[in-house]
């Protein structure tokens, strides 16, 4: 998406963190941003810092886990608004630990957080990205995206199956001829935001500093990158991965710190 200035963009999980870095970074680009959150307070403090550099916010309070809040949300928006021109999702939830010892509820609300919500946003504001001149979906996934994630199981899932539904969702508007519609896919490794705290990063993926990874993904929206991967091990994990036997993989894996990075997760679940 190369023209940002007057264009509406939403952003789901925008009341901190990288959400809010991201909200204000497209309104430091001329953007008018819709903010959403659970957290209705935040939301309004992060409209607020957008209004006051001199940009159009508005605040809304969102549960994407819900399919009908969802579309009820996207009819206010088009009556109150109208037609945006960009999506970022990017809400998202983690819960760590063993497997049998986090309640079930939690790892069914990360998929329905991380997948199920992503996918009912970005549908219930397709139309909108296909009447736009020049629009973009930009979709929050993970590292943990190309790798088994021991201790993170739900979550590490969940961010495959972003990976494949934008993958999919990209191909399919290239195949429709709506080469105006970018989808790029951001797969950090672990973001010193405060959801990871407890995490003992891998080897050569070192903990990322939320201002400089906003920095590179506003750089992929505007150059309509895929993939943004970032730190630089993550750009060649999958194919280091598709290289090697599984058992030497797996091995590798567990000499880098990846299988043991969340065993002592301590950080929020959203």
């Amino acid at each position: 998406m190369k023209q940002f200035y007057g264009k509406k963009v939403v952003v789901t999980g925008a009341a901190g963190g990288i959400g809010r870095l991201m909200a204000l970074a497209f309104a430091g680009r001329g953007c008018d941003v819709i903010v959403t959150d659970l957290n209705q307070e935040g939301a309004e403090k992060v409209a607020a810092e957008i209004r006051a550099v001199g940009r159009q916010a508005w605040a809304y309070r969102l549960d994407i886990s819900r399919v009908e809040d969802i579309q009820v949300f996207r009819s206010r928006i088009r009556k109150e608004i109208g037609r945006i021109d960009a999506l970022v999702n990017n809400a998202g939830v983690v819960y760590g630990g063993v497997f049998e010892m986090v309640p079930i509820e939690k790892h069914l609300m990360t998929y329905a957080v991380n997948a199920a919500g992503l996918v009912a946003m970005t549908h219930a504001f397709f139309a909108d990205l296909l009447e736009s001149p020049e629009s973009h979906i930009l979709n929050i996934a993970s590292a943990s995206g190309f790798v088994g994630l021991p201790f993170g199981a739900t979550y590490a899932s969940s961010k495959w199956a972003v990976i494949g539904f934008s993958e999919s969702i990209r191909l399919e508007l290239q195949e429709r001829g709506f080469d105006h519609v970018g989808v790029t896919t951001v797969c950090p490794g672990y973001i010193a935001t405060g959801m990871f705290d407890g995490v003992r990063t891998p080897k050569l993926l070192p903990f990322l500093e939320p201002d400089k990874i906003v920095a590179k993904i506003m750089d992929g929206v505007e150059k309509n990158h895929p993939y943004v991967k970032e730190p630089f091990m993550v750009k060649s994990v999958d194919l280091l991965k598709g290289a090697l036997p599984q058992k030497l993989w797996d091995k590798a894996a567990q000499a880098l710190g990846i299988t043991s990075s969340m065993m002592h997760w301590k950080g929020h679940g959203r």
